[in-house]
């Protein structure tokens, strides 16, 4: 999720490209947005969650988004990229301390980073055969 509406269609069309499906991919500017989806649509299946998180959004930040995911029953259901524009190490460091974060990557993702996640496992039903 990222409030930069051209950040959203970019990373959109990365992901179609490496053949995720469309129809499972939503886009949210804010945090707030994003917990109001997953809090109306997580059932008991173990759905495996990817979000794109960047830091700085309106209404609720990345900080503020993964706090208050740790209270949420899908919380271990969840994977983060954190992908955002700041470079600053403690950034970095701070995302290492919440247990969903995968990753942290400088906007814009690339398509090679997109393709290096068809690897992960826990994600792997994301991407088309």
């Amino acid at each position: 999720m990222d409030d930069d509406r051209i950040f959203n269609l970019l990373h959109t069309r990365f992901f179609e490209k490496a053949g995720v499906n469309l129809s499972n991919l939503k886009s949210f500017r804010g945090g707030d947005e994003c917990i109001s989806y997953l809090d109306d649509h997580t059932s008991s299946d173990q759905t495996v969650f990817l979000v794109l998180l960047d830091i700085t959004m309106p209404v609720m930040d990345g900080w503020d988004f993964l706090e208050e995911v740790q209270n949420r029953s899908y919380k271990d259901n969840m994977l983060v990229v954190m992908v955002s524009s700041s470079v600053d190490g403690a950034d970095k460091e701070k995302a290492k301390t919440y247990s969903q974060v995968l990753d942290y990557v400088e906007k814009p993702l690339s398509q090679h980073f997109i393709e290096q996640l068809k690897s992960e496992k826990r994600i792997e039903g994301l991407f088309a055969g």
